[in-house]
């Protein structure tokens, strides 16, 4: 009958353990996994079927945001180059601005 506890017993470590091991592994590749995902949006990803024309990286989407941002410095006044500037010279000079 003392075999039969100490048999018992053992079973249930070995089953803990392996729950134990169980859940760490599943963490390791939930994990690995979001680590993966987080270096594709940082350095890009090539061409594939679920994007055709690649995505780019985090540097090549700031580049292209801060393009943008660029264009938009226009139309802020800025002196008399920008084109906000320019058209409002325009219509001082026609009259528009005279409403």
């Amino acid at each position: 009958m003392e075999h039969l506890l100490y048999a018992a017993g053992a079973i249930a470590v070995i089953g803990a353990a392996a729950e134990v091991l169980r859940r760490t592994v599943g963490w390791m590749i939930r994990t690995v996994r979001k680590l993966s995902r987080l270096a594709d949006d940082l350095l890009g990803e090539p061409p594939s079927p679920e994007y055709p024309e690649g995505r780019p990286g985090l540097m090549g989407r700031l580049a292209r945001i801060e393009s943008r941002l660029d264009a938009l410095e226009e139309l802020r006044p800025d002196g008399g180059r920008s084109i906000k500037d320019q058209v409002g010279r325009i219509a001082q000079a026609t009259g528009a601005d005279k409403n």
